[in-house]
């Protein structure tokens, strides 16, 4: 431990820790006072560049997230819905959101009907909390759903909720000991929802949801088709996530009137191998009239598989392993259907579209369209026209931007009343303001009528900010909107490109002027630890001096006693 003199001494009534401390914080002081004004210097100045590094990312970002350097930012529309029937409230029809569209356009809309979500329910159980006794696996949507001979009907509502199946299920009191099960999918339109057994066991046919009855779930034409699957390779157990896949023989009648066998075991076979079981079930020969064979698709860059049955129909089959409902290539009929999925309808210009949803992403370029109502035989027009405002506003915006980081720039590069603020007098600060100023003033290099920001409306103030005139830019919109665009479109592209050298999170200037600030305040830091442990050993050496001091003259006093002692006693004795 550092240090020995804690207290007065007892032979000269000196404070020499008192004094040490007073000495040596006098001379620290005076030996850091310019590292800790150099330091504190560097920490207003790296809060300075931030913040200007803040102002100018702002930037940045409003061009890319705008699309301002590209043509697509300029692409702004509006939109009005009318009708020229009184009867008809547009507003309760439908509704419009816009986005980058290929052009404008007028479009009559007529909604005949809206999409629905299929509900089943099943008959009634004399209880919700009793176990029913059913058990085995089903799925919803191919997502599996596991019931123990435990499970009550609330129980099953409970494992088909969190199954994330893609419905509801809910338990309905009708009356005192009579409930039933309602599933509803959480999509509309046909064939939202598929309700299929994943095990021998009728577990569906057991809740009163399916009857026993079977027909092809796909179909088309002549040919049947299972579900879709991720895979065509992979065991259609592990695809589904089941916990026991079934093993057993279908049988497949050819036009022979022949039911040949096909062994299937979903622990193992793929789409591939299943196929091939069927194309070889006649003694290692296609049965009669029948082909099996996997198709492949692929929509919005993901690609799927599903088995298809050439020339088959639901009497050609047999299966009592329920392994065709679990591919998907039969189905049982719902026993209850309290409300069939339905697919909207509605007619835009004569032409009549389907839609599995209310919200239409995809019949007019860019325009979302969210259908709410009808309106048979009754009309509506919707006007899309390019909307100059927008324009103007998004403008309006860029130079308010702007402004800041100008304003920013004029108050860092100034003083008042003695006392000047971080950056004043930094040469980088007057190579960005230029940066800013030369993007602005960048022209066109085409013999247009605009080609400057000036030309268009923007123009520079005595303090470097800029001012808009809105009647002036709208005005050059209005009559020669390309060339407005392409003068934006330029001014933002080269002003993105220079302030992007500026504001790179990893090799922009700001970074490197950051990193060169904090690498000197670090050797600052390291100044100031070497002179406290500079100060450490010196307090050592003075409080070991001073214990020293202290001692002889505690020895010199005692000296000093004992000869006035005998200088007394020598007295007395005369």
């Amino acid at each position: 431990m550092a240090g020995t003199v804690t207290m007065k001494g007892l032979s000269s009534d000196t404070d020499w820790a008192k004094l040490i401390e007073d000495m040596q914080n006098a001379q620290k002081t005076y030996a850091t006072r310019s590292l800790n004004t150099r330091k504190t210097q560097n920490d207003e100045k790296l809060s300075a560049w931030q913040s200007l590094n803040t102002y100018l990312s702002v930037i940045t970002t409003f061009i890319s997230s705008n699309n301002l350097d590209k043509a697509t930012g300029y692409n702004l529309y509006s939109s009005e819905l009318f009708s020229n029937d009184s009867s008809v409230t547009p507003s309760n029809v439908l509704s419009v959101s816009l986005g980058s569209i290929s052009g404008p356009g007028n479009y009559s809309i007529e909604v005949t009907s809206l999409a629905k979500a299929e509900k089943i329910s099943s008959d009634v159980f004399n209880s919700k909390d009793t176990a029913l006794g059913i058990s085995g696996d089903i799925l919803v949507n191919n997502k599996k759903v596991t019931f123990e001979a435990t499970d009550s009907l609330i129980n099953i509502a409970d494992r088909i909720n969190s199954s994330g199946g893609g419905v509801v299920a809910t338990v309905l009191s009708i009356s005192n000991n009579e409930y039933k099960l309602l599933i509803e999918s959480e999509k509309t339109g046909v064939g939202s929802m598929y309700l299929k057994n994943g095990s021998s066991t009728n577990v569906l046919q057991s809740l009163n949801l399916l009857t026993s009855t079977k027909q092809i779930a796909h179909e088309s034409g002549l040919d049947a088709f299972s579900d879709t699957f991720t895979d065509k390779t992979s065991a259609i157990g592990s695809l589904l996530g089941l916990t026991s896949p079934e093993s057993g023989t279908i049988k497949v009648r050819g036009t022979d009137d022949v039911l040949y066998d096909v062994n299937v075991d979903l622990s193992t076979d793929s789409l591939e191998s299943i196929a091939t079981a069927i194309n070889t079930a006649n003694g290692g020969s296609n049965i009669p009239g029948v082909t099996a064979s996997v198709e492949e698709m692929t929509e919005n860059g993901i690609t799927t598989y599903k088995l298809k049955l050439a020339n088959i129909d639901i009497n050609d089959l047999t299966d009592d392993k329920n392994i065709l409902d679990t591919l998907g290539v039969t189905g049982s009929t719902r026993k209850n259907t309290v409300r069939s999925g339905q697919d909207a309808t509605f007619i835009i210009d004569g032409n009549t579209i389907t839609s599995s949803s209310n919200t239409v992403t995809d019949a007019i370029s860019g325009t979302i369209l969210k259908l709410v109502g009808t309106n048979i035989d009754k009309p509506i027009e919707l006007r899309i026209t390019q909307d100059s405002s927008q324009v103007v506003q998004k403008v309006t915006s860029l130079v308010q931007n702007m402004n800041n980081v100008i304003t920013n720039i004029n108050n860092q590069n100034s003083s008042s009343d003695g006392k000047t603020n971080p950056l004043f007098g930094d040469i980088n600060l007057t190579s960005i303001k230029n940066s800013l100023h030369m993007a602005i003033f960048e022209t066109v290099e085409k013999n247009w009528v605009y080609t400057s920001a000036s030309s268009i409306g923007i123009s520079f103030q005595k303090d470097g900010t800029l001012s808009i005139d809105n009647d002036k830019l709208t005005s050059a919109i209005s009559t020669n909107r390309q060339e407005t665009i392409d003068v934006l479109k330029s001014l933002n592209d080269s002003l993105y490109k220079k302030l992007d050298l500026y504001v790179d999170p990893y090799s922009g200037s700001i970074k490197q002027i950051q990193d060169s600030i904090t690498a000197n305040t670090t050797s600052i830091k390291e100044r100031l630890d070497a002179i406290d442990s500079r100060f450490e050993r010196q307090k050592e050496i003075l409080e070991k001096k001073f214990n020293a001091l202290e001692l002889l003259i505690s020895t010199s006093n005692m000296t000093k006693n004992w000869l006035t002692q005998q200088v007394n006693y020598m007295t007395k004795q005369r």
